[in-house]
Order: structure tokens, then sequence, then C-alpha cells
């Protein structure tokens, strides 16, 4: 996950509504099916945040599950910490499991674990500087990596940088604490992240690696860049609707949300997933606002802020309630990222609900 921010470009009215895809070179791209990926997301803040994404009978057992460790573990560090250790496990497929990862948790030296949090930093030769002289104790270095970051994040930072061994023995105990719950609930997940998988054969044969890359992920659109070699896509049931991402060594992951498709039918008489989230994604005001501004251009990020006078977390909110919803489509180019309208997508609004209720 890559929450470090950077420099948009300045405002360019001129720029084109639809950007050229750049580089198709195919790369290398496999899927991961393991349920220590999924367990890995299971904590995060956006983990069951939205109550649509996830059977009623399950949001219920993660909220009570949830409550009983904060209540008997306590909030001890950032449960969006727990995430990153998904960089851990990328090139050891023997760890497929929650009890296997909260092994290696256990086994990891902190120096390495922080090495995984700022792989992205690493890899960007302005960023890198400051980081490895943070990591000697500079802390001039480390204020200005810090304010990268969100201000909620500063303090398991902080942490991170003066005692790595500190903060991931506290994580691996947390991780420990929450593994017989998650338990409860893994073997129905696997079967879920498996049929996701064998949904996609289809894809997988027929598509080249950045049309399934923004098939699979709903909308992100990644253009290969310096260094990486191969893209690892991961299924995650609990991280629905959302995907995390990964950069490290020569590699680049995400974590993406499984398809409605891969979920067992309950209701006969509810709506698909997909035509509520398409209405709910339409009924905001700032969310209209911003597919408004994307009809005439790309935008980046800082642009939306900017122009809609809101903070970059609630924009980032918003646009990821649109892709979800297949309104936008994120375009990761470089170190950049920008926002475009799918104008298809529109098109499909009525006409679902129409097949809905035919």
């Amino acid at each position: 996950m890559a929450p470090l921010t950077r420099s948009a470009a300045p405002l360019a009215p001129a720029r084109a509504p639809v950007r050229s895809l750049g580089s198709t070179a195919a790369l290398p791209v496999s899927f991961d099916v393991r349920t220590a990926f999924d367990f890995a997301m299971s904590l995060a803040t956006d983990a069951g945040a939205d109550e649509h994404e996830i059977p009623a009978e399950d949001l219920a057992w993660l909220k009570k599950a949830r409550a009983d460790l904060h209540a008997t573990a306590g909030p001890a560090i950032d449960d969006d910490l727990c995430v990153f250790g998904a960089g851990l496990i990328i090139d050891r497929p023997e760890i497929r499991d929650a009890a296997a990862f909260v092994d290696v948790l256990s086994s990891t030296p902190g120096t390495e674990f922080a090495n995984v949090v700022f792989a992205d930093s690493l890899r960007d030769p302005d960023l890198r500087p400051d980081v490895d002289a943070a990591l000697d104790g500079d802390t001039a270095a480390l204020d200005r990596v810090v304010a990268c970051w969100p201000e909620d994040k500063h303090g398991w930072l902080r942490n991170l940088f003066s005692d790595p061994a500190a903060l991931i023995g506290t994580l691996a105990e947390r991780m420990a604490a929450w593994l017989p719950r998650y338990q409860e609930m893994e073997p129905r997940i696997r079967e879920i992240i498996e049929r996701d998988a064998e949904l996609r054969s289809e894809d997988r044969a027929t598509l080249g690696s950045i049309q399934l890359i923004e098939r699979t992920t709903n909308g992100i659109r990644w253009l290969s860049e310096p260094g990486v070699r191969r893209v690892v896509l991961a299924p995650s049931y609990l991280a629905r609707p959302y995907n995390f991402t990964f950069s490290g060594g020569d590699w680049r992951m995400f974590v993406y949300p499984v398809a409605d498709a891969a979920l067992e039918p309950h209701d006969p008489l509810a709506p698909p997933a997909g035509v509520l989230r398409l209405h709910r994604a339409l009924g905001d005001d700032t969310r209209l606002r911003i597919l408004r501004l994307l009809r005439d251009r790309d935008w980046y990020l800082t642009e939306i802020a900017e122009r809609l006078d809101l903070s970059k977390p609630t924009i980032k909110h918003h646009l990821a309630q649109l892709r979800a919803a297949g309104l936008v489509t994120l375009t990761e180019e470089g170190g950049l990222s920008y926002y475009s309208l799918r104008r298809d997508r529109l098109d499909d609004a009525s006409a679902e609900l129409k097949r809905f209720l035919a």
C-alpha cells in the first residue's frame, strides 16, 4: 500500500479527456489465491466499512469479532498496519493461511518489516535518501518522511523508525489474538476466493496484462513502470470493494475485492450488488460533482481536492466508491495517478435496473 503523497502536475485544461495507454508490453500476471492475504486485510479500517459489500451475517460476525478483540486485546496499534504484512509473503508461497501468516510476523525482524512498509519510497530515487537517513537516526529526515503520510499514521511511523522490533512484536501479538476469530470464517473465505479465481479463468486466457489488471481490480489501469517485471493479483473477501496495492523488488501486487459472482446467493429478491453500488455512488452530491469534473478531462487527486475544497482523504474515499461502482478508472502511470470517467458505465445504469425489474 502506498500512502506517500507526491506533488501533482499543475492544472492543465488542454489535457486530453482520454490518455494514451502508453506501453502495452506484456508483463507476467499471476493470481495468488491464499487466505493469508485476506487475513492481512481483515483488520484494516476499510474491511467491512461498506455494509452492502458483505452479506449481513458475515458483517455481523466481523463487527462482533472485532469488538471482542478490542475488548480483550485493546486497540494497541493502528489496525491498518497489518496490511503491510502482505508484502512479506508474496515470495513465500508456503505461507498459505492465517496461522502461517502469524508465524511469519512473529519471526520477522523489525528492520525487514520497515523495508516492506517503505518499499515504494525506497524505489523512488527522490525519496530514498530521506528514508535511508531516517532509518539511520537522522531526525530531520524522519520529520520529512513522516510529513508525507496522513497525520493519523505519524505515531506508529515514528515508533517504526525508533524501535522497529517492538512495533513488529506488538503487531504480531495483535494478529495472534485475532487469529482464532478469523479462523471461524477462514474455510468459507477460502471457498470464496478460490471461486473468484476460477471465474476469471477466461479473462486470464483472453486478456492482455493491462486489460486483465483493469478488469480484475474493477477500474485500476496500471501502466508498466521501470523495474517492475511481474504483477500479482490476490483476491480478498473482507476487503470488498477496495483494492490494496503493494510494491517491492521487481514486483507489483494488487489485493483485489472478489467479484459479486463469487459470493454465495442468499436472498433471491435481492437486487444485484452492482446495481446497488452504482446507484449509491450516484446518490451523493460530492460524487456527482466529481463526475461532472471528469466529464471534460482527466484529473489528479490533488486537483480534485483543491477544486472542491475538500481534503485528499475525503476525495480519495469518494473516488474509491465511484471506482467500485465502475464509474471511474484510476490510471497509475509512473509516479502519478489520475482519474478518468467511464462513459460506457453511465449508459449501463438504467439498463441494469431494467433487467432486474423485468
